[in-house]
Formats: C-alpha cells, sequence, structure tokens
C-alpha cells in the first residue's frame, strides 16, 4: 500500500499538460494524475487496449466524447470503455487537476 497527497505532486507547466504517474509496479492498474495549466488541452483520442476512470478534483473545463463536447466541473467522474474518444480542455482561469486511472 502507498499513501499519496496530491498536493506534493502539483507541479504545472506553462508549455503544455503534465502527467505525473502513480503506478504500482506489477499492478494491472495505471493511475496518474492529469494536470493542465490555463487552456491547455489533450486532444480527443481513442485507446484500444484499455479502459478509464477519470475523477475531476479540482477545476473546471470541457471534455469530448466522440465529437461531442460536455461541461467538465469538480467531482464528475468520467467512465471511458476502450475505443471510445475522449479528451480534455481547460477553459477557466484556473488549474485543472483530474485523476486518472488505466485498467489494462
Amino acid at each position: 500500500m502507498k499513501k499519496i497527497n496530491i498536493d506534493t505532486l502539483l507541479e504545472f507547466s506553462l508549455e503544455k499538460s503534465v502527467r505525473k504517474a502513480l503506478k504500482h509496479e506489477g499492478s494491472k492498474l495505471d493511475v496518474g494524475l492529469l494536470l493542465y495549466a490555463p487552456g491547455q488541452t489533450t486532444p480527443e483520442h481513442t485507446h484500444q487496449d484499455m479502459d478509464e476512470v477519470f475523477y475531476v478534483v479540482e477545476g473546471e473545463g470541457l471534455l469530448t466524447i466522440n465529437g461531442e463536447e460536455f461541461a467538465l466541473r469538480e467531482k464528475d467522474i468520467i467512465l471511458s470503455p476502450r475505443g471510445e474518444g475522449h479528451g480534455f480542455y481547460n477553459t477557466s482561469s484556473k488549474n485543472l487537476i483530474v485523476l486518472q486511472v488505466k485498467i489494462f
């Protein structure tokens, strides 16, 4: 077991979004924090080999799912099955923090 405080991982970059990996060795889970400064994005994309769960820890923005836009806000949970398109865009003036869980 491992305990991590999110505040110790918050290192935003002005150039591009940041992913802080929180992976347990030997696990089928890959966990990370997605850190978006204002205006940053991850273009819509798909994964054929994994399902993903996202939890919005802090902030707001837009989520695209298969080309359709949805408002994204703190405490939202997004379930993204393999093969489904998804992307994030921080449209606010504050940072966006998303917990990402990949299931292989």
